[in-house]
């Protein structure tokens, strides 16, 4: 007995969600130079952590190799993840208006102590693990804004995302550049001005 074949009924074209934005390239730009600066205050660390601990070693403390490499996995591994977690908790409960910025503000301040107590231990390590935690903070906003339709819109969404992380690229090099090339007071210097660019540019993000 041949089985009847049961006839399957064209199911109905879903219509694309079309979504518009005006100010594109305003969101632009404005993404692009959070995000740059973002890239080169996490990846500028990664070469400039070590440069500020070396100072401290010539100017006061004697620190060890293991001691070297104890402050690097707190400063890298543990200070990066504790940002991770608070990330998830703190862009679901506070707004972007307010947790950015203050996130830049904080960095900028620590940077800020590291112009004038450059050589002492406790600070150096307190600042750049605080200003550690608060970088993968943004980081994960950031990566969340690239593909945010109702930030750039449906039309230019792939052109948005595609620009801002060739922005990030660009700041991962010259964060790398600016912390090989100039003295661990210099790049910190350059850092904090960057970062205090970065607080401005967040005030003016209304659109998340």
């Amino acid at each position: 007995m041949h089985q009847k074949r049961k006839k399957t009924e064209p199911q109905p074209e879903v219509e694309k969600e079309i979504i518009e934005v005006k100010g594109f390239w305003g969101r632009l730009i404005k993404g692009c130079v959070t995000n740059f600066i973002n890239t080169l205050q996490g990846w500028g660390s990664i070469l400039l952590i070590p440069a500020l601990l070396e100072a401290v070693d010539t100017q006061q403390t004697k620190l060890t190799m293991d001691q070297q490499l104890l402050i690097l996995a707190l400063l890298y591994g543990v200070a990066k993840l504790i940002g991770r977690v608070l990330s998830v908790f703190l862009l679901k409960y506070v707004s972007f208006r307010i947790l950015q910025p203050l996130l830049s503000v904080i960095i900028a301040s620590c940077y800020l102590s590291l112009i004038f107590l450059d050589h002492s231990l406790v600070i150096t390590v307190v600042a750049m693990g605080i200003a550690n935690m608060c970088f993968c903070v943004t980081r994960c906003e950031l990566t969340l804004m690239e593909f945010d339709k109702h930030y750039f819109g449906t039309e230019r969404l792939v052109l948005g995302a595609g620009v801002m992380s060739g922005c990030a690229m660009m700041g991962a090099a010259v964060g790398a550049i600016v912390a090989s090339f100039l003295s661990s007071h210099q790049a910190v210097m350059v850092t904090f001005v960057l970062s205090c660019i970065q607080v401005v540019t967040f005030c003016f993000i209304t659109e998340r």
